[in-house]
């Protein structure tokens, strides 16, 4: 008998070669590094998620602000507040409001407290009637606010005529339907 030619290769080499290949190997695609990073990356869009789903923010409406003259002297003793005027669709929302943010030009910002408002829409008509304004030109709703003093030195008539801007807080949303694209399923 012949022996089988002698092969070049170690025999435990052989071997490890051809268990090699029954093994099936995924390729490496991403570094163990990265891949934490990913589920680091992925947990904080979930907890940010969670966070914007149970997160309300206020919703405002906004609308003009002019000091006027009021029939009703028991509330304030001089008759001058502010009535603050905004679309009709708000009529709705606007009982639910205790007060009303205010931005005078000169004067800055401040808040006042609501004491009225009126129970149906008012025509720019009756508006000039009642106010004896011009700058309401369309069916609004009528909210009507404290005028707190701005300067101690001026008396309240000094402010008759003055016009700003009003927001009114009419209620809240989540914060995750103010997000792009994904809001809108998100809208209550």
């Amino acid at each position: 008998m012949t022996n089988p030619p002698r092969s070049i290769f170690r025999e435990d080499a052989v071997r490890r070669y051809l268990e090699g290949r029954e093994k099936s190997i995924l390729p490496r695609l991403v570094s163990p590094r990265t891949f934490i990073y990913l589920w680091f990356m992925l947990g904080l869009l979930g907890m940010s998620s969670i966070i914007a789903w149970l997160t309300k923010v206020p919703v405002y409406a906004s609308g003009t602000a002019v000091v006027v003259r009021w029939k009703d002297k028991k509330v304030t003793p001089e008759g001058i507040v502010v009535a603050a005027f905004f679309e009709p669709q708000q009529i709705a929302n606007l009982p639910k409001t205790k007060k009303l943010f205010l931005n005078f030009a000169d004067r800055g910002a401040r808040t006042a407290a609501i004491i009225a408002v009126e129970p149906e829409i008012v025509s720019p008509d009756t508006i000039q009637k009642r106010f004896a304004i011009a700058q309401i030109t369309g069916p609004s709703a009528i909210a009507i606010a404290q005028l707190e003093p701005i300067d101690k030195n001026l008396p309240a008539a000094a402010y008759l005529g003055s016009v700003g801007d009003a927001q009114a807080e009419v209620g809240s949303q989540r914060l995750i339907s103010l997000l792009p694209l994904i809001g809108q399923f998100f809208e209550q």
